[in-house]
Formats: structure tokens, C-alpha cells, sequence
């Protein structure tokens, strides 16, 4: 598994975006955010992504001529029409009008519709709060893969939820997460590396649970589980009407059934702290939550408590030393892509 540094692979990166079709004004954003999700330990969301990205804008999935539109605004809400733009690029715009409007209301609400694939709701969660707010989120996935509790036919998306909650001294508690009991993400990865896939997160196309993602992908194709049973069954259940209903952008499995299966119908919210409390009060009851939690003797098994956004922070000090890590599968991906658009300068291993 080779490692590379950060700078160099945020540059290649770039490069690989501009020269597949990404506007030069967009192409750092993203290339800094799916370099991010590497940093970060989320390699499901991270390069890995650029080739799928490249294949979108040439079959006109993801359409870089159009761009998105506010289709109704109030003072304290907006709907984006994103015209199936880059999913990054609008979450951020999106993300940024709603923490304007709470700035200036206490909160901001913008839906997005026909967005293309967003990527990690954690990005968006911290730019909520660094500007001392509470962000939320939540996606309909436009795909058929995840079924409901007790069900075995596909009915939604992965359908993410998230959370961002500010600290004073920057570790912001962000809890980002899938409503199914596993992201595609997370299962590609651990399929490329012949890791193992845990119980209870797929049935095969008989209904029956399988470990292999092979078997899941049939044919006939399986589902996947909500996480938790009844319980993240029930969030899939409302991120999929936040995200696809209340923004206009429909039914996540409506999407898949007309093979787009990359729009994404989003729900982004941020609330100002100081419309309720001052903010240095919430800071310090936060840090006092946050020392009962660290204080607590830890399970046999954990040598300590994390809290959410904890484990992304220390991946991302060790890689920042050492290199960031590519799968071997996904270097040589990206290396074929960079032959085929004339790219000779790769990064080299550290």
C-alpha cells in the first residue's frame, strides 16, 4: 500500500479533475475535499473517486455547462435546483447560504435537488462549526440498494445523516454516517483489500444474509440492512423524505429505476449556538460533557473514549507525517487514468 505526499497528491489530483472536465475554478475544491476523505481514513469518498467522476461528465451524468439555480428562497430557507452540477461544489455553496442565513435569522435551511454526488456530509458539518454553529444534514441517495426492517426487496438509497457540533478549541464533534449498516464505500474497500464484511449487512438476491460482496451484486442483485434494525431503519426512512421529499428532488429509488443513480436530493441546516445560549456557555457545558466521556475507564478491549470526529483527527496527524495511503488497486487506477490523459509527472511513493 503505497503512501504519498499530501501536497503532491492534492496537485495530481487537481490535474486529473481539470484535464476530465472540471471547471479550474471547481477543481481544487474537490480535488482538496476527496483528498481529504484519504487524509481522513475515508477512502471510500476519497481519489478513488475521480475516475467514476470522469465517467459522469463524458456521459453527461454530471453536467459542467449547467449550473445550479435558487428555485425558492425566504429568510431563512432556500431550494437549489443543482442541475445534476458536481455534488461537492453545490454542498459547499449550499452549506455557506445556510450559515449566512443563520447568521443573520439564528438558523439557515437549504434543500438541494438533482445535486450530484456530495461526498462526505462531515466536510459540510465543520464549515457549520467553525463558524460556531450546529450543522445537520440529510441525504437521499438517488439508488435502490438498501431495504426497510424486515424487508428484502431495494426501496432507498445509503441515505447519510449527519451532525456537526462546535468546540472551542477546533475538535468540533462531527458524526457522519450511513443509515444502511454499511456504506458502498466502506464495502468496496474492504472487498479490494479481501477484508472481511461483518454479519447483518447484506441479504443476497434470495433474501438470504451473505458476506460476499460478489453474491450481493448477483445476479439477482441483494440488498442492504439498515443499521440497528427498526432504529436506523426509521432514519433511512426520514433522510429520505428531508433530503428527496422536502427538497423536491423525489424518491432516491425513482433515480436508480431511470439509471441516474448519482442525484442526490440534500438537506443542510445550520443554527446559530448564540440564539439560545451565549456561546461561551454552550463551549464550556460541551467541554464539560466531553471530560465525563474521556473520564470514563474504558471496556476491556479499548485502551480509550472517542468521541466523533476523534478517529478521522488522528488518522489525519499520522498521514499528514507519513504519507497518505492508496490501496495498490487504486494507484494503479488512477495511474492508467493519468496515462490516458497524457499526465506524466505522477507523485512518487514516500
Amino acid at each position: 500500500m503505497p503512501r504519498f505526499q499530501h501536497a503532491r497528491l492534492l496537485q495530481f489530483s487537481e490535474r486529473l479533475l481539470r484535464l476530465s472536465g472540471v471547471p479550474e475554478s471547481d477543481s481544487q475544491l474537490l480535488a482538496t475535499l476527496l483528498v481529504k476523505a484519504d487524509l481522513r481514513g475515508y477512502s471510500g469518498h476519497g481519489i478513488i473517486r475521480i475516475p467514476s467522476y470522469r465517467t459522469w461528465i463524458k456521459d453527461g451524468t454530471t453536467k459542467i455547462d449547467e449550473k445550479p439555480k435558487v428555485i425558492r428562497e425566504g429568510k431563512t430557507t432556500a431550494v437549489i435546483d443543482c442541475n445534476h452540477y458536481i455534488g461537492q461544489v453545490v454542498a459547499h455553496d449550499g452549506m455557506k447560504l445556510a450559515i449566512k442565513k443563520a447568521k443573520e435569522h439564528g438558523v439557515g435551511i437549504v434543500c438541494l435537488g438533482r445535486a450530484g454526488h456530495v461526498g462526505r456530509l462531515a466536510d459540510y458539518m465543520e464549515m457549520a462549526a467553525e463558524d460556531g454553529m450546529i450543522g445537520t444534514a440529510a441525504v437521499s441517495v438517488g439508488a435502490g440498494s438498501v431495504t426497510f426492517y424486515g424487508g428484502m426487496q431495494r426501496i432507498t438509497g445509503t441515505n447519510p445523516m449527519a451532525f456537526g457540533i462546535p468546540r472551542r478549541n477546533g475538535e468540533h464533534i462531527i458524526l457522519d454516517f450511513a443509515t444502511s449498516a454499511m456504506s458502498m464505500g466502506e464495502l468496496g474497500k474492504r472487498h479490494s483489500r479481501n477484508e472481511p464484511i461483518p454479519d447483518n449487512v447484506m441479504l443476497d438476491g434470495h433474501g438470504k444474509p451473505t458476506n460476499s460482496l460478489d453474491t450481493f451484486r448477483g445476479p439477482p442483485r441483494g440488498v442492504l440492512l439498515p443499521f440497528g434494525g427498526y432504529k436506523g431503519s426509521g432514519l433511512n426512512l426520514v433522510a429520505e423524505i428531508l433530503g428527496g421529499i422536502l427538497s423536491g428532488n423525489g424518491l432516491g429509488r425513482q433515480w436508480w429505476d431511470k439509471g441516474a443513480h448519482t442525484v442526490n436530493g440534500v438537506l443542510l441546516q445550520a443554527i446559530a449556538v448564540e440564539e439560545f445560549q451565549p456561546l461561551e456557555k454552550f463551549f464550556d457545558q460541551v467541554e464539560e460533557l466531553v471530560s465525563l466521556a474521556k473520564s470514563v475507564k474504558p471496556a476491556p478491549g479499548f485502551s480509550e473514549i472517542l468521541l466523533p470526529g476523534d478517529r478521522a483527527r488522528k488518522i489525519e496527524a499520522r498521514q499528514l507525517k507519513e504519507g497518505v495511503a492508496l490501496d495498490d488497486a487504486t494507484w494503479k487506477q488512477l495511474t492508467q487514468m493519468a496515462e490516458e490523459l497524457g499526465v506524466k509527472d505522477l507523485p512518487a511513493p514516500v
